[in-house]
């Protein structure tokens, strides 16, 4: 190794980035595929497949180690409730999936983050280095440039195709604004 970074790095970055973002439009695609469906139904089968799949490389792993017993001994009340809260978050991100998009899902989680950072700082008095305040600008901007534009040819419809009486109001303006 010339210390440099290997290609095994890059590949394993590649994944890393290709794989959660595939994943969540598949997620969102496939929520919104069965829109009358139920989202709580759809959650269980998520979930149920979930469960069998990971069941399947549990036990894969621990037959090939020989360790069985060793997979699910030992866990604490703190991880119960970080898979307890992992689950919720899961259950929530359904929801943005389907009645929203994979966009705004990922602006949540950031903005998540983003507080959590804070929070640590505050509560715990952990630095707030520039890298994470460029971070958080970069953010804000991208939100904001989000957010703030829209596309030619847009009926201001809200979701589902349906005005709102906000957006009704907006789109009279525009009119308004066009015969002036």
């Amino acid at each position: 190794a010339d210390g440099g970074i290997s290609w095994i790095a890059y590949t394993y970055t590649l994944m890393s980035v290709t794989i959660p973002s595939t994943a969540s439009v598949y997620n969102e695609f496939a929520l919104k595929k069965n829109y009358d469906t139920s989202v709580h139904l759809q959650n269980f089968f998520t979930y149920f497949y979930g469960a069998v799949f990971n069941l399947f490389g549990l036990t894969v792993v621990g037959i090939a180690s020989g360790e069985m017993e060793s997979l699910v001994s030992g866990h604490s009340s703190v991880t119960m409730l970080l898979v307890a809260n992992n689950a919720a978050q899961g259950i929530l991100s359904s929801f943005f999936f389907k009645f929203a998009d994979t966009i705004l899902k990922k602006y949540s989680s950031t903005m998540a983050t983003i507080f959590t950072g804070l929070m640590s700082a505050l509560l715990f008095g952990h630095e707030l280095t520039i890298n994470f305040l460029i971070g958080v600008s970069i953010v804000f901007i991208s939100m904001h440039l989000f957010f703030s534009q829209t596309p030619k040819g847009d009926k201001h419809k809200g979701m589902n195709g349906v005005e709102d009486d906000h957006q009704k109001v907006d789109s009279q303006q525009d009119k308004e604004m066009d015969m002036a």
